[in-house]
């Protein structure tokens, strides 16, 4: 196709003329019928230069006026090009159209460069010489043309330095963010450096509050003269603004005038008309799915935002998100850091202190049972020896438990045993425990209990140990001669108990720690009294097992100290984990749940109460129920007749509910091997629900349990029963 347009181009120049070089003027020299000045018109509109050189000379046949004015011959037609054009002597363009004319052999330079005069802009331009040759096939001539592209190379170029400037700025932030440890930190460098990276006269940063993901703080600003942006200390997220608009959508806005800003978003209107901003932008700063803040930037200078800025704007976004994650992954790992570092310490400290609290009463016990062995000790000697070695052993014993006591609460074992009971007996037993010590020490015990009595529901050995720990607690800390006194009231629905000292008082900045573990007032080791700061904890704990609740109050130090406990009458009121009775069937109102009549569900729980609970409830929609105490009851149950459904708490004494279900499925499937499981249990951790489903458990629920709940996750459970004839 090149050939051809070649060859029909050139045959009007050969035609109809003897001397083509001394007809030639400036242009095509035509035949008479004129009819190629069409063609001539056509290559003159060209937007790129065109000429036809012959002979080894190359004398100018044909030029168009180009634009290129590196080869502009201005109509020199019959001239030879060195002649024509003597400005590209020095750059060996000549020398081209020579090795063309020579070998034959087409040349194309791509974005080659020149200049008329050294002081002249440098021109490119993409040329391509084509050899000319007769109706044998030798080479007559040369055809040149060429393209300007200097403006598509500046474009490039300019492109290239952009994207350089960009790339440095983009190590500057990178170097700059990698300085940065915390949030706060990040955040600053942030504000500065995303302004300079994208070219922004101010730039702001907002997070969301600590306190409530419905609020952004602005935690950071660059360009910005102080009290500039007071309206914008605090806004909520439905604010309509374009920081909170991105935070939503998660994608950049960006307005490149200002006038789209005003009437998009006038809140900008609040930000300084000194600044003089003319377009603005706002990017998310998002991590992991994770929106951290966004990135507002206000420029001096309309922008047009084209794709290559809009792509710069999310990588900046990008980088700071990821800076901010990993400044909150590293708040995070130092707290947790000063948090193991700060159990450590007081692991050390709790265990320093349980070797002197037991070494103690040991010391004693050993001492005088050696001095009793060697029969070095009077006859009343003795007696005290006895009596010293009791109660140290008693002490020892204490320790012990409360030791004990802390693992269960913290192991979730801790159970009460509720029944009714007299709250003024309890206080008694306490205060029988406590007088020997009371009197030791010359203390004045008052007494009140109500005359009409204070019924409660609850554990009478644990209230006891309540009672014991308030009144062996206030003794300890009254000097001998003072007063301690107890009273036991009926309040509204729940009784009070309140056990009052005129002893040394309570520091106002350790009342909020008070009834934490391992805590105590005096820590030091010339401390004046004993014990290991767990007898307030464990009367915290049990407390708010019986439904109540525990405070204390002290006016300062050696000013005494209140310790108040108010217990529910009932045991409606009791916390989650106590073995207590489900919630009464009585008058309650259940939806039908016609999946459960008809089934086989069998009961399993060592607690009367909740399995008798459970059996009439399920017995109320329908269900034929069967129950057991424990493992060895359950599969005796199965082995008569399968259920359709288990239910099982999974703590049982003996076998627990896990070993219930390994027997379960050993058995062949129509005898109950397949029947779907559903546990029960006071521990609602997700380790425990876990643990429970990869045992082979088909569900979970924990206690307290829910009718409607309880009801609803049989039914999930429960096979369809064929249909009655």
């Amino acid at each position: 196709m090149a050939t051809a347009s070649r060859e029909g181009a050139l045959a009007p120049a050969r035609e109809g003329r003897g001397h083509p070089v001394k007809e030639a003027q400036a242009g095509w020299v035509a035949p008479p019928d004129g009819e190629p000045l069409h063609l001539q018109e056509l290559l003159q509109q060209l937007p790129a230069f065109f000429g036809l050189y012959r002979g080894p000379g190359h004398l100018i046949e044909f030029s168009t006026a180009t634009r290129l004015a590196l080869l502009d011959t201005r109509g020199q037609v019959g001239v030879c090009l060195r002649e024509a054009c003597p400005h590209l002597d020095g750059s060996s363009w000549h020398d081209a159209w020579d090795r063309v004319f020579t070998t034959g052999q087409p040349l194309h330079l791509r974005e080659t460069s020149a200049r008329v005069r050294p002081s002249d802009e440098e021109l490119f331009f993409n040329l391509s010489l084509l050899p000319r040759r007769d109706a044998k096939g030798q080479v007559e001539g040369v055809l040149a043309f060429a393209v300007d592209v200097t403006e598509l190379v500046q474009t490039r170029r300019a492109a290239w330095t952009t994207a350089s400037w960009r790339t440095e700025r983009l190590q500057a932030m990178t170097a700059a963010l990698s300085e940065a440890l915390t949030p706060g930190q990040v955040v600053e460098v942030v504000a500065r450096e995303g302004a300079i990276a994208l070219g922004a006269l101010t730039s702001l940063v907002v997070v969301p509050s600590p306190g409530s993901e419905d609020v952004f703080e602005r935690v950071a600003a660059h360009g910005f003269s102080p009290g500039h942006l007071e309206d914008w200390r605090r806004f909520e997220v439905s604010a309509t603004c374009p920081l909170t608009d991105v935070a939503r959508t998660r994608e950049p806005c960006a307005m490149g005038s200002w006038t789209e800003c005003m009437a998009r978003y006038p809140r900008l209107a609040q930000l300084p008309r000194e600044l003089e901003l003319k377009g603005w932008a706002s990017v998310p700063l998002v991590s992991g799915g994770r929106v951290f803040g966004v990135l507002g930037l206000g420029f001096g200078d309309a922008r047009d935002f084209d794709e290559a800025e809009r792509a710069f704007l999310m990588t900046v976004s990008r980088q700071c998100a990821q800076a901010l994650d990993r400044a909150r992954l590293y708040d995070e790992e130092r707290a947790a850091r000063s948090a193991a570092e700060a159990a450590s310490r007081a692991k050390d400290a709790f265990l320093a202190t349980v070797s002197h609290e037991l070494r103690t009463p040991l010391t004693s016990i050993l001492g005088w049972s050696q001095m009793l062995r060697q029969g070095l000790l009077s006859e009343d000697k003795r007696q005290r020896a006895v009596a010293a070695i009791e109660r140290n052993a008693r002490a020892q014993r204490q320790l012990i438990e409360d030791l004990l006591d802390i693992g269960r609460i913290a192991s979730g074992r801790l159970r009460l045993e509720p029944v009714p009971l007299e709250l003024g007996r309890v206080v008694d037993a306490a205060l029988d425990a406590v007088r020997p010590t009371a009197l030791a020490r010359e203390l004045t015990l008052d007494i009140s209990v109500d005359p009409d009595g204070v019924p409660l529901f609850g554990d009478p050995d644990r209230l006891q140990q309540v009672a014991w720990n308030l009144l062996a607690n206030a003794i300890k800390f009254t000097p001998p001669g003072g007063r301690v006194s107890v009273s036991a009231r009926a309040r509204d629905e729940g009784a009070e108990l309140v056990v009052k000292d005129d002893g040394e008082g309570i520091p106002a900045d350790f009342l909020p720690f008070l009834f934490q573990r391992f805590q105590q007032a005096d820590t030091g080791v010339s401390r004046h009294h004993g014990g290991l700061g767990l007898g307030l904890s464990i009367v915290r704990h049990l407390v708010e097992l019986h439904g109540g609740t525990v405070s204390a109050a002290s006016e300062g130090q050696g000013r005494g100290a209140t310790f108040t406990v108010f217990l529910p009458r009932s045991r409606v009121g009791m916390a989650p984990c106590v073995a207590r009775g489900p919630r009464p069937l009585e008058g309650l109102t259940l939806p039908r749940f016609p999946e459960l009549e008809g089934q086989r569900v069998l009961v399993v729980d060592g607690e009367p109460d909740a399995r008798e609970w459970m059996s009439v409830l399920l017995t109320r929609v329908g269900a034929h129920v069967l129950t057991a105490t424990n493992v060895t009851d359950a599969m005796d149950e199965v082995r008569r007749t399968p259920p359709t459904v288990l239910v099982t708490d999974v703590s049982l004494s003996g076998e627990d509910g896990y070993s219930l279900l390994y027997r379960l499925r050993s058995l062949p499937w129509e005898s109950g091997g397949g029947v779907p499981a559903l546990a029960v249990t006071a521990a609602a951790r997700r380790e425990d629900r876990d643990r429970a489903l990869r045992a082979g458990f088909s569900a979970f629920v924990t206690k307290p349990l829910d009718a409607v709940e309880l009801l609803t996750a049989v039914a999930r459970l429960a096979p369809p029963l064929p249909k009655r004839a």
